[in-house]
């Protein structure tokens, strides 16, 4: 093994062999010897694949827009929701007067991108209703069809760490329409299934010349259509009722062109897993486009080479981004998530942290200053000792993504490195101890 750093700690222990009454024997002498070995020689074997698709229906957080990246290649994200009903009650002898429509937006501080350039979105009504997969879900790669003519076209700057609302004003025709219906209680507002054939939802559609992909929060105030009329009897009251989204039937769509990237050589399935020595020693892990990582340890048993018995006493795995893969238009993601797996890649467990209690999330250091020293780690002792010795359908492996809610709702990213002849690449820090007789 290369790299081996040897630390003698208690050189000998010596046993007595007791005398008793009915022996003539003498005592013997046993001497043995216990070392520390500590080594990162250990070949950290790092996988990446791509997951069919992503459930996206019920998020509390959609995206939209338009960014291209040169690790990424081209994507593109969009919004479709189904609105829920509401009306009010007229009162006699009051007169009522439509004021304007207006789509409300509030930004989850998530981004992708230029932040400096204008973002270009489209508004569509949606030509039908959105109806359930097979499986009753909607998924990133779900397609709905939208009217061929937006109702209006808006632009926004996003602004990161600021959660200050976005208003786009519809068409005061469809705000118009809405409101008569409401006042002469049109028979489509009695139940849901009636208004969303009426009004199947809205579409949110980058321009595909943008530049970035921005979060938006998703709850009863954000991505709703607020009506906003007067009581205009006696004395003008302003008032204003609001449609939130039915997040049953809402979801975010990706489309992912991965041309002329070394992503383009990734079909979707665990069974499809590409090696980073295949793709220029790099792992690529992202939400919403849907990639994640396996992690294995291939030579972890030579290690018993080091002794008679050999045993393991820690063990940290340090994963390293790519340099210059993260920066103002892309976020690391604060926690990532290890899960052991079988031979089938059955999810059996996570990586736990040495209380056996709390979830490991990678424990993220950041270099502010040069960023060579960025990292995440994890605590691998319990899951290399489980494996150490074991072999073919014994030994249990790694899978590695975004934590499960925000795999789902966000474009949070790494790149790893992973080359075995550069600094700071990813490693298995493992210290062993070794007895071996004299």
């Amino acid at each position: 093994m290369r790299k081996l750093l040897y630390s003698l700690l208690a050189a000998i222990i010596v046993c007595y062999a007791c005398q008793d009454n009915n022996s003539s024997l003498g005592s013997s002498l046993v001497e043995s010897s216990f070392y520390n070995i500590f080594t990162n020689s250990c070949t950290v074997d790092l996988s990446t694949i791509l997951l069919d698709s992503i459930e996206t229906r019920e998020d509390t957080i959609c995206q939209f827009g338009y960014y291209q990246d040169i690790l990424w290649g081209e994507v593109s994200a969009t919004y479709c929701a189904e609105y829920s009903k509401n009306s009010f009650s007229t009162s006699s002898g009051h007169d009522y007067q439509f004021d304007s429509l207006v789509l409300r937006m509030i930004p989850s501080g998530h981004y992708w991108g230029d932040t400096l350039t204008p973002q270009y979105i489209s508004v569509y009504r949606l030509k039908s209703p959105i109806v359930l997969d097979n499986d009753e879900d909607l998924y990133n790669t779900t397609i709905m069809a939208t009217e061929d003519a937006p109702l209006t076209r808006f632009s926004y700057l996003p602004q990161p760490g600021r959660q200050r609302e976005v208003t786009v004003r519809l068409p005061d025709a469809m705000g118009q329409q809405l409101f008569n219906d409401i006042l002469t209680e049109n028979d489509y507002l009695n139940s849901q299934e009636n208004f969303k054939k009426t009004f199947p939802g809205l579409a949110l559609v980058a321009d595909l010349d943008g530049s970035c992909i921005t979060g938006f929060l998703v709850n009863d105030s954000s991505m709703s259509i607020n009506l906003h009329y007067r009581d205009i009897s006696n004395q003008t009251t302003e008032s204003k009722l609001t449609f939130s989204v039915n997040s049953e039937y809402a979801y975010t769509g990706v489309r992912h062109n991965t041309t002329n990237t070394s992503l383009d050589s990734i079909s979707g399935g665990i069974g499809n897993l590409v090696h980073a020595s295949s793709m220029g020693y790099r792992a690529y892990l992202q939400g919403l486009t849907g990639y994640y990582n396996q992690i294995e340890f291939p030579d972890l048993n030579e290690l018993q080479s080091a002794g008679e018995i050999v045993s393991i006493e820690s063990a940290t795995l340090y994963l390293y981004p790519l340099a210059h893969s993260y920066n103002e238009v892309s976020q690391l993601p604060e926690e990532l998530r290890l899960y052991i797996t079988d031979e089938n890649n059955v999810l059996e467990d996570y990586v736990y942290g040495s209380d056996v209690v709390t979830v490991q999330t990678g424990n993220l250091t950041i270099d502010e200053m040069y960023g060579r020293e960025t990292y995440y780690s994890f605590d691998m002792t319990q899951f290399i000792r489980n494996n150490f010795g074991t072999w073919g359908n014994k030994r249990q492996k790694l899978l590695m993504s975004l934590e499960e809610g925000e795999m789902a709702t966000t474009f949070n990213q790494v790149v790893f490195t992973n080359a075995p002849d550069k600094d700071r690449q990813c490693r298995l820090d493992i210290r062993i101890k070794i007895y071996n007789e004299q």
